[in-house]
């Protein structure tokens, strides 16, 4: 994981191509600390994957152009763009399905994740209308 600051962010911007993602912590963040084993295993599955590291206490500049309010604060990057976000501890799950559906064409129209769509379980329904018609025909017929 690269350090960036306000003094080489132009030139590590200036040389990205791809995907990258930048970490906002504290050093006295314990939660930014519980998430350095997480970008490590990270950068091992993606070795494409650049990953940029700032505190916000050094560069409070790069934290207020990005609108970080709190740490950790994570930020999918391409260009000069910021495509995805995450605040607080996140799990290495969620960083990869980011990573590996970053070029999905329906992120790319909405700037969101296709939710899947729950299917109507019919046996619960089916069982509710069987009790409820047992118990209207009992009802009418006695």
């Amino acid at each position: 994981m690269k350090k960036l600051n306000t003094e080489n962010y132009e030139v590590c911007m200036a040389l990205e191509k791809g995907l990258f993602l930048l970490s906002f912590s504290s050093a006295t963040c314990g939660p930014c600390r519980s998430m350095e084993p997480v970008f490590l295993e990270l950068e091992k599955a993606n070795p494409k994957l650049s990953l940029y590291k700032i505190s916000v206490e050094e560069s409070p500049e790069l934290a207020a152009h990005f609108g970080v309010r709190g740490v950790p604060h994570i930020s999918f990057c391409e260009g000069r763009d910021v495509l995805y976000e995450f605040n607080g501890l996140t799990p290495l799950n969620d960083l990869q399905y980011v990573v590996d559906h970053i070029d999905d064409t329906h992120f790319r129209l909405y700037g969101d994740f296709k939710k899947m769509e729950k299917k109507t379980d019919w046996t619960f329904v089916l069982c509710i209308g069987t009790i409820v018609a047992v118990f209207a025909g009992l009802f009418l017929f006695t």
